[in-house]
């Protein structure tokens, strides 16, 4: 009987054939670049999800996108994640959720900074559609939707949209026509771009000149404003030769908006600063800012003896009654905010466009029939936008021509020549360079020769705007109606660099 050898021990090793460790090599290798590309990919996600974080309402308006659209901009597809965050917007468009808005706006433009109708689009919600319970906008959010314009304007230097829309804001809401003109002008300079169809071969579209020249009417400044009718005119013109026989109705239409536009220029120049060339506005010899009125034959500027109350109804709920002795069609000015108001950027304004609950400003106009105004402002249904925090405030009563209509310009000028007050307190002359105009006649402050109409542009800018202001400092106890607000509350007046209100 033979002994046998006891069965060798088997090893747990497995022998892997050479190509297999050929393959494994391999793997290690991309295992170790995904490791690589992870780590990457972590920190182009922690910054993105920390503005996320930080975005006010962010997780509630972008709900169960965050996944995919994190994924999106990873994968190279920046453009389609805001393309699917600016679909979701439809919603709260549709729902008037504009708080909601404004976070994806802030994240679109972080995602895609060349779409260029997100900016004019984000900057009108936050100018226009925050209003309090009587329509009046939420002010605060001016500064911010101007900060928005200028980035949109600094990402998208070769489109014009952007620039004409910060042009409109400045020119319709915020009334600050000098900051309006150089926006329009910048998208006047916009390069040609074959690929604008409503600009080509301009690089911006016709309504950029057209409204730039209001503009400069606004300021003042007839002789700008004539030289860009002139250079519309020309536009217009060569796109009615171009067509040949195949006329453009509409290109017709806008040159004879063009030319009548035009001619109103001239007409109002000499029924408000000249002796002659008067048509119905103006049937008299004299100039209508210099018109003899209450009786006499001595030509001069008109006194429209300005007075104002302000009388505390109830706690933030304050009536201005006043007098104002010029034609119905005229509107008085209002303005209350914090005494040391400035506009500003919240520190979250950069992911959510925050605004201070704890700053307060309101701006309004009454309307003047026969002589007399009389308005009430209630801002107790509000406190989130009149939270009335701070200890003393400012209230500016005012009457501004450049801001005013065409018929009550007849009398006092584009820049209040024809205006006065008997009270010396109440006129104020603004002469800061953005408000300064061209002299159309002697002695009203302007220094040089009168405007030649044969001459435009005119670039000697001279005669200072001339506004009616009537300014109290008062005390929270005084807005909450614990002590009335009297004339011993009036303070002298105090101009800024675009007028009451405005941005610095």
């Amino acid at each position: 009987m033979t002994s046998s050898s006891p069965a060798p021990k088997v090893s747990g090793t497995k022998i892997y054939p050479a190509s297999v460790k050929n393959r494994a090599y391999v793997l290690a290798g991309v295992a170790l670049i995904m490791y690589l590309v992870s780590l990457r990919v972590q920190a182009t996600i922690l910054p993105m999800r920390n503005k996320m974080q930080e975005t006010k309402n962010a997780s509630r308006v972008i709900g169960g996108l965050n996944n995919e659209f994190l994924l999106l901009p990873l994968l190279g597809f920046r453009e389609a994640a805001a393309g699917l965050l600016w679909v979701r917007c439809d919603q709260f468009f549709d729902s008037g959720d504009y708080d909601a808005i404004l976070p994806l706006v802030r994240v679109i433009t972080w995602l895609d900074p060349h779409d260029s109708n997100v900016y004019g689009t984000g900057a009108w919600h936050m100018a226009y559609n925050f209003t309090d319970s009587q329509e009046r906008s939420d002010r605060r959010y001016i500064y911010p939707s101007e900060a928005l314009l200028t980035e949109g304007i600094q990402n998208n230097m070769l489109i014009p949209d952007v620039k004409f829309e910060k042009g409109w804001e400045n020119f319709d809401k915020i009334k600050n026509f000098p900051e309006a003109a150089a926006a329009f002008q910048l998208a006047i300079d916009t390069p040609p771009n074959k690929n604008n169809h409503d600009s080509w071969p301009q690089g911006a579209p016709l309504k950029t000149w057209h409204i730039l020249a209001h503009t400069y009417e606004k300021m003042g400044r007839i002789p700008d404003a004539i030289n860009v009718w002139h250079e519309a005119m020309a536009i217009s013109a060569s796109r009615i030769k171009s067509q040949g026989k195949t006329k453009d109705f509409s290109d017709w239409m806008l040159r004879q908006a063009e030319i009548h536009n035009l001619q109103e220029e001239y007409q109002r120049f000499h029924d408000r600063y000249t002796t002659t060339g008067h048509d119905h506005v103006n049937p008299s010899k004299y100039p209508g800012v210099q018109f003899p009125f209450g009786g006499s034959n001595k030509p001069g500027p008109w006194d429209v003896h300005i007075t104002n109350k302000i009388t505390v109804m109830l706690p933030k709920v304050l009536r201005f009654t006043g007098t104002f002795n010029s034609a119905d069609g005229a509107r008085v000015d209002v303005l209350i905010e914090d005494w040391d108001y400035k506009p500003h950027i919240d520190k979250d304004s950069s992911t959510a466009f925050a605004v201070d609950p704890n700053q307060t400003i309101l701006m309004d106009s009454i309307a003047v029939r026969k002589d007399a105004y009389d308005r009430e402002m209630d801002m107790s249904k509000d406190p989130k936008m009149y939270s009335f925090a701070h200890n003393y405030y400012r209230i500016v009563v005012s009457y501004d021509p450049r801001t005013t209509a065409p018929t009550m310009q007849d009398r006092f000028g584009w820049s209040g020549e024809g205006m006065t007050d008997d009270n010396p307190d109440r006129l104020v002359v603004d002469n800061t360079p953005g408000q300064m105009a061209n002299k159309y006649i002697d002695g009203f402050g302007a220094t040089g020769p009168i405007w030649d109409p044969a001459i435009a542009p005119w670039p000697q800018y001279t005669q200072p705007k001339r506004m009616l202001m009537i300014t109290y400092k008062v005390s929270r106890d005084q807005i909450m109606g614990r002590s009335p607000i009297t004339d011993a509350n009036i303070v002298p007046n105090q101009i800024m660099p675009l007028g009451p209100g405005m941005l610095p």
